[in-house]
């Protein structure tokens, strides 16, 4: 059973993802879909990647229905948020060729990166998006769990992920 999709757009975008996770030697073992919504999970090392196909409803294009992928990790939970990691986190920023950190509403420390969907999006797009969501995150959990303490996902997570809901 698919998820439901606001366009058609939407629609081209996710299984382009799914075609590429379920194909891919890196992901296939550790994906994890979701029947009531176009969102995969994919778990790689120590780091759990979010990887989600939205509609963009509110673009600067007069006409046509649009999607972006966007991947996203929760890089730690429960690290100390002080002035010494804000800095170290907007310093990284700079660094970053694809994506960047942030805290989100709970002020956990978040990695992502987006880029638009849709029959355009190439596979390569699509590959620098989700790679560099897991190369940051699997090599930045380690290094701000030490520095400024909190978990990574891996120390969350139950010894097996969890199989596929679809």
């Amino acid at each position: 059973m698919a998820p439901p999709f606001s366009n058609s757009v939407q629609q081209l975008t996710y299984q382009k993802v799914a075609d590429y996770l379920s194909g891919s030697d890196l992901f296939q073992a550790s994906l994890r879909t979701y029947r009531d919504r176009p969102k995969f999970d994919i778990l790689y090392g120590s780091a759990l990647i979010e990887i989600e196909v939205l509609p963009w409803e509110v673009h600067p294009w007069e006409a046509g229905d649009l999607a972006t992928v966007r991947a996203t990790s929760c890089v730690t939970v429960g690290s100390t948020l002080e002035c010494e990691l804000l800095q170290f986190l907007l310093t990284e920023n700079r660094r970053m060729r694809f994506g960047a950190f942030h805290l989100d509403d709970a002020g956990q420390v978040v990695f992502s990166e987006s880029v638009l969907g849709g029959e355009e999006m190439s596979i390569i797009e699509l590959q620098t998006c989700i790679l560099s969501v897991v190369t940051i995150a699997d090599t930045y959990d380690d290094i701000i769990a030490e520095r400024f303490g909190g978990q990574r996902a891996s120390d969350r997570l139950p010894q097996s992920f969890p199989q596929p809901l679809a």
